[in-house]
């Protein structure tokens, strides 16, 4: 059993010759001409499955299912570059090297990445999304900023939140590598150029560091962008003197639920 080790930003990626036997039959489907089958799961270090990881590679993205499962199709090539994500995680990132024109299984190990967050006392009711809900429609309204509704994104019919925005005034999608793309405001980049990331928000609370493609677009509910710091509603405002290259506010979805219809008038 050949075994190889690839560590990059403190994750452990796996590779090991010993096949996972029923990983292929887990997934199901079928073959596809041309395209190699790549299979791993996703683990913590006690060895949990970690369920909604994102695993890309170049053509191709999933998620883990319920027991860390994924399954990819790549091209028919040699050499591959992997990347997973998962929030409350750190991502990682490999390059991949088929044996005998065949991928080994892969075992992917994320090492947890808390955030240290100001101390707040959070209590959610059944109704504060619907009130989260409300707000939106209540800032939507005063026009400040871009806002997207699920029925937005679900008409671009993709998993990835640039691609969403591609076309939206002001914005710029640039190449993070390994497949990754980023947003960003034409505002901001001709001062600091491509790196100048926003804020971004998830459910009202600030996530350092996150990139939109970490987070698959079926999964939300909304979305807001303020491009200047002048737009920025008062409880997604910095904590600090730094102006940030605009900010992104993130609604997701309750698992399993059906799109949001406008509410209609009473007759």
């Amino acid at each position: 059993m050949k075994v190889v080790l690839a560590r990059m930003l403190a994750l452990a990626v796996v590779l090991s010759g010993l096949a996972f036997p029923d990983a292929a039959a887990a997934q199901g489907g079928p073959t596809r001409p041309g395209r190699r089958e790549l299979v791993g799961y996703v683990r913590d270090p006690a060895g949990s499955p970690i369920t909604g990881a994102r695993v890309d590679i170049p053509g191709d993205s999933t998620q883990s299912d319920d027991r860390g499962l994924f399954r990819l199709w790549t091209r028919n090539i040699d050499t591959v570059t992997i990347v997973v994500r998962r929030i409350g995680f750190e991502p990682a990132e490999a390059l991949l090297t088929a044996r005998n024109r065949q991928w080994d299984s892969v075992y992917v190990e994320l090492e947890p990445n808390a955030q240290t967050l100001p101390g707040r006392r959070v209590i959610v009711s059944p109704g504060m999304r619907e009130k989260w809900m409300a707000e939106f429609d209540d800032r939507r309204s005063r026009g400040l900023g871009v806002f997207l509704t699920r029925d937005d994104i679900a008409a671009r019919n993709t998993s990835r939140l640039s691609d969403v925005l591609r076309d939206r005034r002001g914005v710029q999608v640039v190449p993070l590598g390994s497949g990754r793309y980023g947003v960003r405001f034409a505002t901001h980049t001709g001062k600091r150029g491509s790196n100048c990331q926003p804020d971004v928000f998830l459910d009202g609370v600030r996530a350092r560091g996150m990139e939109l493609d970490d987070i698959f677009a079926s999964t939300v509910e909304a979305l807001e962008l303020y491009d200047t710091f002048s737009t920025v509603p008062m409880q997604f405002s910095p904590e600090t003197n730094t102006v940030p290259c605009g900010t992104i506010v993130v609604w997701t979805r309750l698992p399993g639920r059906a799109n949001r219809e406008p509410k209609r008038p009473s007759a």
